[in-house]
């Protein structure tokens, strides 16, 4: 029994020294690892139904107002359309930014100031470019209900009507209920929602999303100030 114990001993001694020991931990520490993260992504998980929650909320998707064939063609022509822009521009590298910042998921709910701030960032370039300080918004209202139309600075066709609805709820909250372009309802239908680009195209996630909007009677028959460039 002495000589058993001695070469297993020595045995286990050099499995040390040369390192397989350390090998066979590091290969079971591997597995162990691999299959603890596959049970922990699995849909009943706790781990994988928070996963699943955070992704559908990314998505934004209302069933009440959009179907997911309908979303899932609009997000594959904005792909398509944002991977030619960075293609012309021979800068492919750009492809993950461009699709992070109109993939990005939209909140819950909004300050209307967030609404100025977008529709600038898209159009203040084309209102300096045709000497605008403003752009400028034809308002109308009725129960419950706000009509707005962006005017675009340089094209007519390039406007954009929202309506937005209150539906009883207090604090001067709305929600967006339409959005035409070009005489298409963005919002309705698989054909005109691969229209939404662009500044169109985030006021679609708000109403896919059916973001909160605060604060909109405040900036009721005002135009949106650019400044000059």
């Amino acid at each position: 029994m002495k000589e058993l114990h001695d070469i297993v001993t020595n045995k286990i001694g050099n499995m040390v020294e040369d390192g397989t020991i350390e090998q066979l931990i590091e290969n079971k520490l591997e597995s162990l690892l691999a299959e603890t993260v596959n049970d922990a992504m699995k849909s009943y998980s706790s781990f994988g139904k928070a996963l699943k929650e955070s992704i559908e909320k990314s998505i934004g998707t209302s069933l009440n107002r959009v179907s997911f064939p309908e979303y899932n063609h609009f997000v594959s022509q904005l792909v398509v359309e944002k991977y030619s822009e960075v293609l012309s521009k021979e800068a492919a590298s750009n492809i993950d930014a461009l699709l992070k910042e109109e993939l990005k998921p939209v909140p819950d709910a909004i300050d209307v100031q967030v609404l100025i701030d977008e529709t600038k960032k898209y159009w203040e370039e084309a209102a300096h470019s045709e000497g605008k300080d403003e752009i400028d918004i034809e308002w109308r209202e009725s129960d419950n209900a706000i009509y707005m139309t962006l005017k675009h600075p340089e094209y007519d066709s390039n406007s954009i009507k929202i309506s937005f609805y209150n539906h009883g709820e207090e604090n001067n909250v709305y929600h967006i209920g339409y959005i035409n372009e070009d005489d298409r309802v963005i919002s309705s239908g698989i054909g005109n929602a691969t229209h939404a680009m662009g500044l169109a195209g985030y006021f679609y996630k708000l109403y896919c999303k059916q973001t909160k909007i605060h604060r909109l009677n405040d900036i009721y028959d005002e135009a949106i100030y650019v400044g000059c460039d």
